[in-house]
């Protein structure tokens, strides 16, 4: 039986909701409100238009549509879709959930936490591990660079992220340009703030050209390390 309801907010006691990001949360209440709302109580379908706002504890997902299926644990939100949790923002043309946890943003997606920006194609945003992936095409953005690869793992708990595949790092304040085949960023102070390049890597820093084995870069400074066989070919200034 199909129920349709206009503007009106619901509190929806399910076991699961697309916004669910543990099991401790799965059975907790989930706010549901748009323009109009339309119930399948047999298929156990939701349809919500307009103005869709969903809030479950700490996590809320806005967006224009939304369809959410109780028995799959499969929703679906389209049209300028925003999910905010703790400290993350994630925004896309659409989302797709599965599981309760893992969502698969698509349409310039948009991943922020901190001062870190993660883009490409397609975000998938683990929400329970606080883990994100992009392949095909990556970028992510800190404080005074910009990181691009074939694949970029990020691990927000850690202030981390692995690249893989054709890394390319440039950074204007640092007048610094690196290449190499895989790269781990280390944003949290424990680690000193580095970027440990590794598989051909190179920099160009103020002219000077450095090759090596395996290549720190710190970000609070200037300095280099570089081990294994290396080469520094400077340029006069």
């Amino acid at each position: 039986m199909k129920h349709t309801i206009a503007r009106i907010t619901l509190v929806l006691l399910l076991s699961c909701s697309p916004l669910t990001h543990s099991q401790a949360a799965q059975n907790s209440p989930v706010e549901l409100s748009a323009d109009t709302i339309q119930y399948d109580s047999t298929q156990q379908i939701i349809i919500a238009n307009g103005n869709v706002n969903m809030i479950q504890e700490k996590a809320a997902m806005t967006g224009s549509h939304a369809e959410y299926n109780s028995k799959t644990r499969e929703a679906y939100v389209t049209g300028g879709v925003r999910l905010v949790k703790d400290d993350a923002t994630l925004l896309a043309a659409e989302v797709r959930s599965y599981d309760n946890t893992h969502m698969v943003a698509t349409g310039a997606p948009v991943l922020t936490q901190g001062d870190s920006e993660l883009t490409g194609p397609q975000i998938d945003y683990y929400t329970d591990q606080q883990y994100a992936i992009v392949t095909g095409w990556a970028k992510l953005k800190t404080t005074d660079s910009v990181m691009t690869a074939n694949q970029i793992e990020s691990f927000f708990a850690e202030n981390r992220a692995v690249a893989q595949g054709d890394v390319h790092i440039v950074s204007s304040a640092r007048q610094l340009d690196a290449t190499a085949d895989q790269a781990v960023y280390y944003g949290s102070k424990g680690e000193q703030g580095k970027t440990v390049l590794s598989g051909n890597p190179k920099a160009v820093q103020e002219g000077n050209v450095l090759t090596g084995n395996t290549m720190t870069l710190y970000l609070d400074k200037k300095n280099i390390d570089v081990q294994g066989r290396s080469k520094l070919i400077i340029i006069p200034q």
